[in-house]
């Protein structure tokens, strides 16, 4: 149990610095260049993971798993994280943005009623009330720029929560270590190759400043954080594991102060009140009936 608290508390600490260290390079690298860049160096981290998990069980996959985890990487980094970006570069605060993305597990509820024909029960209806509740406080309607950022960042929890659902309902043969390696990896080089169709430049606004930023992203919250997540629920249950995302919107105003300079406001708090309590909602499993 104390090697599943440690990779629960590095994860937690490695993920919550995604949004304030993001937001130090929005304004000099594009969302595109970021989110590229994130995922080719943590993908190329976690697929020898991958490669070694398949051999080691003799797992069999064909050509329509490696094409749905590389749509599932599509779905992923090309959609969801870009509007992460771009939330985040549209935002005065990046806690606030973290806060909202951390509500993507209400999402996933619903789109599990839908797509698994999972039962939404009477506490998972509160959940949704919660976090709506906790992103409309998050929500300044009368500055464009914030209205958008939250858009973006609902956007972003929508779509991860889509990536979640199908990646359940189509990756029964693998863990997930397995499907993140390879759908991270792919997502990325799709996402170059639209780069490159477009014709906008991958490094050209990298400057030295910004590329210690880029390579911790990568690195760290990207391929040292998923790792640590997976090897957290090696050692306790995915449910433990899961305590990741209720920690690191708690963490992520204060880091948002410690690395941005921005003191967080009194919504904040309201907001992060709202989602973390939703979202618990949403995750808790009910009780089975004594038979």
């Amino acid at each position: 149990m104390k090697k599943a608290l440690f990779y629960i508390l590095l994860t937690s600490v490695v993920f919550t610095t995604l949004e304030p260290i993001s937001k130090l390079i929005a304004a000099q690298v594009s969302p595109l260049s970021i989110t590229f860049l994130r995922f080719f160096i943590g993908g190329a981290i976690l697929l020898p993971f991958s490669v070694a998990r398949i051999k080691k069980y003799n797992i069999v996959l064909g050509k329509t798993d490696y094409l749905a985890m590389a749509l599932l990487g599509v779905l992923c980094i090309c959609v969801s994280m870009v509007l992460l970006q771009y939330a985040v570069l549209k935002a005065a605060s990046p806690a606030l943005i973290a806060i909202i993305f951390s509500s993507n597990s209400v999402f996933t509820v619903l789109f599990a009623a839908v797509l698994l024909k999972e039962r939404i029960t009477l506490i998972k209806g509160c959940a949704v009330v919660l976090c709506v509740s906790g992103v409309l406080v998050c929500a300044d309607f009368k500055s464009g720029a914030s209205a958008l950022s939250v858009l973006l960042a609902l956007l972003s929890a929508l779509t991860f929560s889509l990536y979640t659902v199908l990646s359940k309902k189509f990756m029964t043969k693998v863990s997930g270590i397995i499907q993140t390696g390879f759908s991270f990896f792919a997502g990325s080089l799709v996402l170059l190759t639209a780069l490159l169709f477009m014709g906008t430049g991958v490094v050209t606004d990298i400057h030295p400043g910004s590329l210690w930023h880029l390579l911790y992203l990568g690195i760290f919250v990207t391929g040292i954080g998923y790792w640590s997540y997976f090897k957290a629920m090696e050692h306790a249950s995915a449910m433990a594991a899961s305590l990741v995302f209720f920690i690191k919107p708690i963490l992520t105003p204060f880091a948002a102060f410690f690395i941005n300079g921005i003191v967080p406001d009194v919504r904040v708090f309201i907001a992060l009140v709202l989602v973390v309590a939703g979202s618990y909602l949403a995750t808790v499993k009910p009780k089975k009936a004594v038979q």
